[in-house]
């Protein structure tokens, strides 16, 4: 969803000299992506070294994250990332990173532990987003 609210809705399309930038920058997201996917089934096998295997996958849940945020700059005004925002975004992913690390030995807890990192980052994003929007705005939301 993070990805989806980037590029599809806070990209200002008014704007000029992005259009390679914003290309260029989806070669790390399907790299981050694809390690992801990778790291998975690495950090289920028991033969593979379980620190190897984390380090693995948040590489890949970085770059991700990295690529997404790196296009900010390009968004609508009113939803320019400031440095609070990269800050606790960096702040979330690292403490994610540190927990799985300690208990990179047990693959379901660092799912788990990666799955609330995401979660908490995409909320950060999302009331981000509707905060902005709300107040800068007139939000085209027909929700009911």
């Amino acid at each position: 969803m993070n990805y989806f609210g980037q590029f599809d809705h806070a990209i200002d399309e008014e704007g000029e000299n992005k259009g390679i930038f914003l290309i260029y920058s989806h070669y790390p997201i399907f790299i981050g992506l694809i390690m992801v996917t990778v790291s998975m089934s690495f950090l289920v096998n028991p033969d593979v070294h379980h620190l190897f295997a984390t380090s693995f996958f948040y590489t890949g849940i970085g770059l991700f994250q990295a690529a997404v945020l790196s296009n900010g700059r390009y968004n609508k005004s009113y939803l320019r990332y400031n440095k609070t925002f990269y800050g606790i975004q960096a702040g979330i992913f690292l403490i994610g990173l540190v927990l799985s690390l300690l208990f990179s030995a047990h693959p379901t807890i660092v799912i788990s532990i990666a799955t609330m990192m995401t979660l908490a980052m995409e909320v950060h994003f999302t009331q981000f987003y509707i905060t902005r929007t709300k107040q800068f705005s007139t939000p085209d939301w027909d929700l009911y």
